[in-house]
């Protein structure tokens, strides 16, 4: 009985070696020892081949990380949105067709999984290459009779030993093995399974059914006495215990006797005090909480709504099965080359395809609301070769007419964003410039016009701005860990008490340039057309390029912080005041309804800023003397008091203008006080004083 039940006891012969290692130091590899108690021989034997949970929860484990494809695809140093895999690769005939003579890639992966789980050692990988490089095949070296031998000073690896089927020992270098292992928080030199947490529950486990299956075999008790007063002979005792003797047949079932004085004592166990039921159903949960595969996942859904099948099929393929496909990835990293990972494909899972078929809806929205672009929901989706990358597929498509936002300064001229030559100023009168009062024709018409294109630049920026951040609101990831979490009730672990990450849903640094992006084409060419228009009036050779935008953009950035910074408060607000969802979406529409004011007050300061920037800029290059410049404030019931009050004062080239108690080098001045540049909509009429 001792062989049969208690295999710790057997000794297995040592294998005879053609040379025997010759260890210098005193401390071997700790996980030679640490093995002992539950090595992949007895991990083999005790649990999986003896025990129907671990047996069913390995084969599930393993079956699924065989069924997957090993993939390898470029780093793209974002989780969020990996590259496609390579067409081909040297890894993909091992390990998806063949990894050897003896073994399909299907029945290898299975192997290296199953050793994963139950071998505390880990799993041991031999790959063979070709002279040229080329990987030839992989074979696995037996966990049991394979170990790493410590190295000295940094390497913590000297080299591997492995004893053959034929009891030769080889010696193999650090580069000729692939050694994975769930990874021991101790000992580098050992792995962790589950059956090290779970080894008790799987000895009770078997013990309890050794003990119910003693009880079949007693007449379902372990026995009991009967007393007869009196002496009997041979045969009648022969008869009484044949009466007794009734096998699994008669189990349970008592024979009454005829005659006198005989007594009954019965010493069996009963079912209530053996509880075989509750300690047989604690070792269930116990091994299948150690090796993290729900029961519905071996084929047993009783008891289960198809919801909360569903929902151990998600949180198996979420928990369980990506850090154990991960290992084994990860040995093959060496191999998948410098820039690329190797990977277990695991897209055509149907409860992760449901995840990604979400995250798809959400991106294809954000297409639709003019927040994505039809390249970037491509690269996404994974058919980006399939997409060629234009100015319109890089654009974002606003609702409002399926108007184009360029993503790139160089697309606004193919999507016809923006004046694709600066605008020709009007016929110069040869004579103008010889009547002191006369102002120079100027185009008094090129900030309106510009005006006009900034506010539709803008308007749609604050539209894509505000969908987007709603899009973020209703992320799951953004959801995730706190009260808003709410796809599958208020139970899943997933809900909390965070608050919403503010940061993350609203990207100012991306608002601005984005901003950039689109403004900037339209401010350049206004500006360098009202500067070529000065240097035609004034006669003045060449065309000089404006730096109308290095001027604008730092007041630019200023205001669209302030901006998200408004909206980030706004948000904050709202959802530690208790707002649901509802509620806070509400706050961020409220919010865009009023940048819609914001996009038209900063086109127009924006509009008159970089017109009269350019013709400063162009009046002192040209070095043009007796140059003067007259306020001309916009005669209607929004101009300012003191805007109105400046119409008409006269300054020279370079000096400033007395605007309130304001010194304004000329309307809409970046570097003047908000109150007096915003939405200002005067101009300077320009003429050369005798």
């Amino acid at each position: 009985m001792s062989h049969r039940w208690f295999p710790t006891l057997r000794r297995t012969p040592q294998p005879a070696t053609k040379s025997e290692p010759n260890y210098s130091l005193n401390w071997s590899p700790a996980g030679i020892d640490r093995a002992r108690p539950w090595s992949v021989e007895r991990a083999v034997q005790d649990g999986m081949e003896r025990a129907v949970w671990i047996y069913k929860a390995v084969d599930t484990i393993s079956n699924h990380a065989a069924d997957r494809l090993l993939r390898v695809r470029p780093r793209s140093g974002t989780s969020e949105d990996p590259l496609p895999p390579l067409a081909a690769h040297p890894l993909y005939e091992a390990m998806n067709v063949k990894a050897n003579p003896l073994e399909g890639a299907w029945i290898f992966k299975k192997r290296v999984s199953m050793q994963l789980l139950l071998s505390k050692r880990g799993v041991f990988l031999e790959p063979t290459f070709t002279r040229g490089g080329d990987l030839l095949r992989i074979d696995l070296l037996p966990p049991g009779r394979t170990r790493p031998v410590p190295g000295k000073g940094a390497d913590l690896v000297s080299h591997f030993e492995t004893v053959t089927p034929r009891g030769e020992l080889r010696t193999l270098d650090v580069e000729q093995v692939r050694w994975i292992r769930n990874p021991h928080p101790l000992d580098p030199y050992s792995g962790i399974t589950p059956l090290e947490a779970a080894g008790l529950s799987a000895d009770l486990d078997f013990f309890t059914r050794h003990y119910n299956l003693s009880f079949v075999h007693n007449d379902a008790r372990p026995g009991g006495v009967i007393g007869i007063d009196g002496d009997m002979d041979d045969a009648e005792l022969r008869l009484l215990r044949a009466k007794f003797a009734g096998g699994p047949s008669a189990a349970g079932v008592w024979t009454v006797l005829s005659g006198g004085n005989v007594t009954v004592t019965d010493t069996s166990t009963t079912p209530r005090d053996m509880a075989y039921e509750t300690v047989s159903l604690n070792s269930k949960v116990e091994l299948l909480a150690a090796f993290g595969v729900p029961e519905s996942q071996l084929g047993n859904a009783s008891g289960r709504t198809y919801d909360n099948a569903r929902a151990e099929k998600l949180m198996f393929w979420e928990i369980t099965m990506p850090p154990h496909l991960r290992l084994v990835a990860a040995a093959f990293q060496e191999d998948a080359g410098d820039g690329n990972e190797a990977y277990f494909d695991v897209s055509d899972v149907d409860v992760l395809r449901e995840a990604r078929a979400k995250r798809l809806t959400e991106a294809r929205e954000e297409v639709a609301a003019g927040v994505r672009s039809v390249r970037s929901y491509a690269e996404l989706a994974g058919y980006a070769d399939e997409v060629d990358d234009t100015p319109a597929t890089r654009a974002l498509w606003l609702t409002s007419g399926r108007t184009p936002v360029p993503a790139r300064a160089a697309d606004a001229q193919a999507l016809g964003a923006s004046p694709t030559q600066p605008a020709q100023p009007p016929p110069r009168a040869a004579k103008a410039l010889d009547t002191a009062t006369s102002d120079l024709p100027l185009n008094y018409n090129a900030a309106n016009d510009l005006r006009d294109r900034l506010d539709d630049a803008l308007q749609a920026l604050a539209v894509r701005w505000t969908e987007r951040t709603i899009a973020r609101l209703n992320a799951p990831r953004n959801r995730q860990g706190t009260r808003h979490w709410d796809d599958r009730g208020a139970a899943d672990p997933r809900a909390g008490s965070k608050d919403l990450p503010v940061e993350q849903m609203i990207d100012t640094a991306t608002w601005q340039q984005e901003a950039e992006q689109a403004l900037q084409p339209l401010i350049e060419q206004a500006g360098d057309a009202a500067a070529h228009e000065m240097h035609q009036l004034l006669d003045v050779p060449g065309t000089p390029t404006a730096a109308a935008w290095a001027a604008l953009a730092p007041s630019l950035t200023d205001t669209i912080t302030r901006q998200a910074d408004r909206l980030g408060d706004d948000v904050r607000t709202e959802d530690r005041s208790g707002a649901d969802i509802a509620g806070i979406t509400a706050t961020i529409r409220a919010w865009g309804r009023t940048m819609a004011t914001w996009a038209s007050a900063t086109a127009a300061r924006l509009a008159t800023a970089t017109i009269e920037t350019a013709r400063d800029q162009a009046a002192a290059a040209s070095a043009r003397a007796c140059l003067v410049r007259r306020w001309v404030a916009h005669d209607d019931a929004r101009t300012r008091p003191d805007h109105d009050a400046a119409d008409g004062q006269t300054q020279p080239l370079g000096q400033p203008f007395t605007v309130g108690q304001d010194l304004l080098r000329h309307p809409a001045d970046p570097e003047s006080p908000p109150g007096q540049a915003l939405n200002c909509r005067c101009r300077l009429a320009w003429r050369i004083h005798h």
